[in-house]
């Protein structure tokens, strides 16, 4: 089988002196190079990245001075890199490449850098990244690259709302980004999946970690994570990083930022109870499940779900004592068996309308996962077109070989794995009979 060609990064700079002391230290350095596998001495993992940085000033035209910046038009303070050097030095780069590269120019003035969109430049068949200094680029080359779409476009990309002195740091920090998702970069492959924002973490923060030893200056790390119990370990962990989100980052969460104006009325996750079957129907019948792609469920069907074997339970969200989301989680049956193999699906999602917010779903589809992790499934199903989902850490059925009855819904399905040790083959799963 061959190797796939390490991930080739250009970086033009004015500033090339200080991209060597990072580019060879740490996961950067082991990403360049040749590494044996510490489990078959014999296999040497070849690099995943290749890293090329470039001096703006070897295309100036000023042969004696290297200038490559003027002052700007209409006055003010500063110097502007000009077009042609600029043009010059990325149209050369960019051939080193076999395929059209994704070209970055770092500046305040970008989209946000975000883990997805790490991922995204990782998964490209190469980067070019573009620091500006001084005040700033002119604005007409940096049209004409974005314009350049048979050499790749141009992407303008941001750490922040704050101001560098150049584009060196935030190229440094877009690099380390994206390399350490680079599949042999890290140690573990594991390792990127659960960082803060990664869809094995949810898109929430990650949680805080501990080592040996066990007590250090009176504080001691919690039992839970002492006690052998995986299970309870994941739910610590999972229960910290939403804590830890919703008090840092609720924006993640769709809640605001804004923490002047008085919080709103506490939302209570429950599961249903029995004598909690009759404001479940009378919120069904008033306002009906959440739009979207998947068998329907009429409130006579939600009760004869409620009512049978096939409902495994069912959350409930309440605010002021008062009944706002119901989720039900079914249980499914495959193909090859009349049983179920621990496989259950999301029921129709049903919110009251003046309390639909993303947070209230993202709440609902957390906690049915963690009830779904402790009713020991090995697979939970879903008819949803919610990009979240991946974040999440679900992926479209039909990639992992997975179809339904319903096949006009088919493009929705999608199916987490709860890396039970009970795996389920692929083929036709079914739905209860109420649907």
């Amino acid at each position: 089988m061959p190797t796939a060609a390490p991930l080739r990064i250009d970086t033009l700079t004015l500033f090339p002196q200080m991209f060597p002391g990072v580019l060879d230290a740490s996961i950067l350095k082991r990403a360049a190079a040749p590494l044996p596998d510490p489990a078959n001495p014999q296999h040497v993992r070849p690099p995943v990245a290749d890293y090329h940085v470039h001096n703006l000033r070897d295309w100036s035209a000023d042969a004696k001075h290297q200038r490559v910046d003027a002052p700007p038009y209409g006055g003010g303070p500063g110097m502007i890199l000009q077009c042609q050097p600029v043009w010059d030095a990325v149209q050369a780069v960019t051939a080193h490449h076999p395929a059209p590269p994704r070209r970055v120019f770092v500046t305040p003035k970008g989209r946000p850098l975000t883990q997805p969109l790490a991922a995204e430049l990782a998964r490209a068949p190469g980067l070019v990244i573009l620091c500006g200094h001084y005040e700033g680029i002119d604005q007409r080359v940096l049209d004409r690259l974005r314009d350049d779409d048979d050499g790749g476009g141009l992407d303008e990309i941001s750490l922040g709302d704050f101001v560098l002195s150049g584009g060196e740091l935030p190229a440094l920090v877009l690099i380390d980004a994206v390399v350490r998702l680079l599949p042999g970069a890290l140690g573990h492959a594991d390792s990127a999946r659960d960082d803060s924002f990664a869809p094995g973490a949810r898109g929430l923060l990650d949680h805080p970690h501990y080592t040996r030893p066990a007590a250090w200056d009176g504080r001691d790390v919690p039992a839970v994570l002492q006690s052998g119990d995986h299970a309870a370990i994941d739910r610590w962990r999972t229960d910290t990083a939403e804590r830890m989100t919703a008090q840092r980052r609720p924006d993640l969460l769709g809640l605001p930022h804004d923490r002047s104006t008085s919080p709103p009325p506490l939302v209570v996750l429950r599961e249903a109870a029995s004598e909690d079957r009759n404001a479940i129907l009378h919120l069904a019948r008033t306002h009906g499940p959440l739009p979207g792609p998947g068998p329907s469920l009429d409130p006579a069907g939600l009760a004869d779900l409620l009512a049978g074997p096939d409902a495994i339970t069912s959350l409930l969200a309440e605010q002021d004592d008062r009944l706002i989301a119901h989720l039900p989680l079914v249980a499914l049956t495959h193909d090859t068996e009349t049983a179920t193999r621990g496989m259950l699906a999301l029921g129709p999602t049903i919110v009251h309308p003046d309390h639909w917010t993303l947070a209230l779903y993202r709440a609902l589809l957390r906690e049915a996962v963690r009830q779904a992790r402790d009713a020991r499934a090995a697979r939970l199903f879903t008819f949803s077109d919610d990009p979240q989902l991946a974040e999440t850490g679900f992926s479209l059925a039909a990639d992992e070989g997975f179809t339904s009855i319903y096949d006009q819904f088919a493009p929705a399905l999608h199916t987490l794995d709860l890396k039970i040790r009970r795996p389920i083959p692929p083929g036709l799963i079914r739905w209860p009979s109420p649907f």
